[in-house]
């Protein structure tokens, strides 16, 4: 791990320990806005981990945003950190300025046309500008508009972080100078969730060993037992398996140009890893939580105990920019179109 790394992941593991505990995500939950903690995250410069030094940036890579979105998701940090990351990175490609706020990221490409709809903005709400990809003509542009005065329908997933629906007003948003990629947004946005549910999946293993360590039946910790040990291994594996495969999208994402037009197979552009992370991921964000759950037993699925907040992170995560089975299908095709149905080949020419 990079000196830079190290750096960063003990930052914001000491930021998020200090700062955060089950009552605080509680008011998140209920809508109250961390704004100390924003300020905290914003000081510590987290949010423009990937920007130039010349832009007020840290100059960071894919590789160190990878720790801030796995401590954001072992953590459950109520805060739009790695979508403010992402719309600072497209902004700076686009040739645009940054704000500073938070910052509303568009999941899909749209048409920036009066009465457009934008379904779903992860923190709309809260949101100081709004960051996408508007279709201009046979090109895709970043695309940045003020917040303020747009009609918004308030929403949330399944762990009640913000999901709106905003409504674009006739003031057309700000186009950047340069093209990027159709669909770089869901591709980039599939990698950060792949990063928050490895942290989300590393917190629930480490909440079940601690659990069967301290829980006693039949006079001895239920950890003692093979049947919880045996599913305790099976939940570390499947952790062990998500972070290798996040870890190398991400570090694909560093080597690779990750604002290309996407294609799986095609080596320009992470796509064959991030989908293949997003596929690991996904079916550990389904199983991880049923072996976690099963270990605690009937506490685990009180309100009041702590591993809810981790669970439904992982769930609607796993939902967002693509569930596994879109990715898997994606890759599919890629083999079967571009390699005449011969795995190894793609596999090898990575």
């Amino acid at each position: 791990m990079s000196e830079s790394r190290t750096l960063i992941a003990e930052t914001v593991e000491r930021l998020f320990a200090e700062s955060l505990d089950a009552e605080a995500i509680a008011r998140a939950e209920a809508g109250e806005w961390p704004a100390t903690l924003w300020s905290s995250v914003e000081e510590a410069g987290l949010t423009r981990a990937l920007l130039r030094a010349e832009n007020g940036g840290a100059g960071g890579d894919w590789l160190d945003v990878f720790e801030i979105a796995r401590a954001v998701g072992r953590h459950c940090v109520p805060l739009p950190l790695v979508e403010t990351i992402l719309a600072s990175w497209l902004l700076e490609r686009g040739g645009l300025a940054v704000p500073d706020g938070p910052l509303g990221l568009i999941p899909h490409d749209f048409t920036p046309t009066a009465g457009a709809r934008l379904e779903r903005v992860p923190w709309g709400r809260t949101s100081s500008h709004l960051v996408g990809l508007a279709r201009d003509g046979k090109q895709t542009r970043v695309a940045c508009l003020p917040r303020d005065g747009l009609p918004c329908t308030d929403g949330h997933n399944l762990a009640l972080e913000p999901r709106d629906d905003l409504t674009l007003g006739d003031a057309a948003p700000t186009l950047g100078d340069h093209a990027l990629g159709s669909g770089t947004v869901h591709r980039l946005g599939a990698l950060l969730r792949c990063g928050q549910m490895t942290g989300a999946l590393e917190c629930m293993l480490d909440r079940s060993v601690q659990y069967a360590n301290e829980r006693v039946q039949f006079g001895r910790p239920i950890a003692s037992f093979q049947i919880i040990q045996q599913e305790l291994a099976r939940l570390a594996g499947l952790v062990a398996e998500a972070t290798t495969a996040t870890e190398i999208a991400f570090g694909a994402t560093d080597r690779t140009d990750p604002g290309a037009e996407g294609r799986i197979g095609a080596g320009a552009d992470p796509m064959f890893e991030i989908a293949c992370a997003k596929v690991v991921v996904g079916d550990a964000a389904e199983l991880g939580p049923r072996i976690a759950h099963q270990a605690h037993g009937a506490i685990g699925f009180t309100y009041e105990h702590s591993l809810h907040f981790s669970s439904r992170r992982l769930w609607a995560w796993r939902a967002e920019f693509g569930l596994a089975e879109e990715w898997a299908t994606r890759l599919g095709d890629a083999v079967q179109d571009d390699f005449g149905g011969a795995v190894w080949p793609l596999v090898t020419s990575r």
